[in-house]
């Protein structure tokens, strides 16, 4: 019944995380994919990464201190469903807490920080502590220069230094009732890794008739690969070295149709495509890249149905002791992936304030024009984004 439970958790967080990615310039109802799809929009022809992981761990930490038409709408934003499926919400997480223990290339921590002079409800602790194991710090938000650097402090250590200035000390006053922080971070190697003397400048086509010279790795081993010619893309997907996560890699046949990818994500099922992939030899030509991004949510979410923890309507009476209202002033988050001949370390991390993408003899995977990507566990998806242009 859990694997059950934990499996209609994995698809609704998938689903979130698509709806953030491109949701902006589209109608599709269908939130991974709308995430991803909202923030692409709103950076057109620009390099996006971010943690699907994280942003729905903050939010769904913060889900569980919600009450009214607050909680139903982060529950059904997040694809939960009623909001009275907290302890399933809950008890997944947990599971998934604990597995997450046991891998050497992927953690993720949780925070909470709260205004000095106030308790945190005792079964709000109950499952912050026990089912998303998140600890609780009193701080001073009035002196939020000193609040900031030690809310940044954890999100830094918790990953590897990568994630910097999550939260601006203009985020935080005395009206600062908490802080909830939710970080991400990977680091693999590749199982076949790039030897870094193959390593040349060939052409990266930004547009059907514009092109830059970047670091193209190249590599031919057995991978997993095919090209769905119906669909205007070929697949591949990389491992790590004593891992589980993957990288899924959606490459577009045309050198300007990343666009016309993007639009088929919401349609496109991520398991289903992993499962028509074949083991074969293919020769890769795959962009080191480097990308950060930042990005404010709130804008983002309330497009996806989710704006009234942002109004004075706010419900969240399970999260304070003495019931003050409180309501949700910004939701922030930042990401990093970094792609070399070695492997992949990626860091992510979500901050919610609380106020008042005919063969021949061996196929070619020749990633030299925009493609998306995905960093995966099985059906889970960790980090997604989209390789637009290489970064001078």
């Amino acid at each position: 019944m859990a694997d059950t439970v934990d499996a209609r958790f994995v698809q609704q967080s998938n689903d979130f995380a698509i709806r953030l990615y491109k949701r902006r310039d589209s109608s599709f109802r269908s939130i991974l994919i709308i995430l991803l799809q909202q923030v692409s929009a709103k950076n057109a022809g620009q390099n996006v990464v971010i943690s699907p992981l994280s942003i729905s761990g903050c939010l769904s930490l913060a889900a569980m201190g919600a009450g009214g038409l607050t909680a139903e709408e982060l529950f059904s934003g997040l694809q939960y469903g009623k909001a009275d499926q907290k302890q399933q919400v809950a008890e997944s997480y947990g599971r998934l807490m604990q597995r997450l223990a046991t891998d050497k290339t992927l953690a993720m921590a949780n925070k909470l920080y709260v205004k000095e002079g106030y308790q945190v409800k005792s079964s709000f602790n109950e499952v912050a502590s026990g089912s998303f194991q998140s600890e609780a710090q009193a701080l001073n938000f009035a002196q939020n220069v000193e609040s900031a650097k030690t809310i940044n402090d954890w999100v830094e250590g918790k990953t590897n230094n990568k994630i910097k200035d999550l939260i601006a000390p203009d985020m935080l006053d005395d009206l600062t009732r908490m802080v909830l922080v939710n970080a991400v971070y990977f680091k693999g190697s590749w199982t076949y890794q790039f030897d870094p003397t193959r390593t040349r400048p060939m052409p990266f086509w930004i547009s059907a008739t514009q092109s830059l010279d970047v670091p193209m790795m190249n590599i031919k081993k057995h991978f997993a690969y095919n090209n769905f010619e119906d669909k205007g893309f070929s697949a591949l997907e990389l491992t790590y070295n004593g891992s589980d996560v993957t990288m899924l890699v959606l490459l577009p046949n045309e050198r300007d149709g990343l666009a016309a990818l993007e639009e088929k994500l919401p349609s496109l099922n991520l398991a289903e495509i992993t499962s028509q992939l074949y083991k074969q030899e293919v020769e890769v030509f795959l962009p080191k890249f480097k990308i950060e991004f930042s990005l404010a949510l709130n804008d983002d979410l309330t497009e996806l149905g989710m704006g009234r923890m942002f109004t004075d309507s706010a419900e969240f009476p399970d999260l304070l002791e003495g019931n003050e209202p409180l309501k949700v002033s910004k939701v922030v988050h930042k990401a990093f992936i970094e792609v070399n001949e070695e492997g992949t370390e990626a860091a992510a991390a979500t901050g919610m304030i609380m106020m008042m993408r005919c063969l021949p003899m061996h196929p070619y995977f020749t990633a030299d024009h925009p493609f998306v990507y995905f960093l995966r566990h099985q059906q889970q998806i960790y980090f997604a984004g989209r390789m637009a242009k290489i970064d001078a």
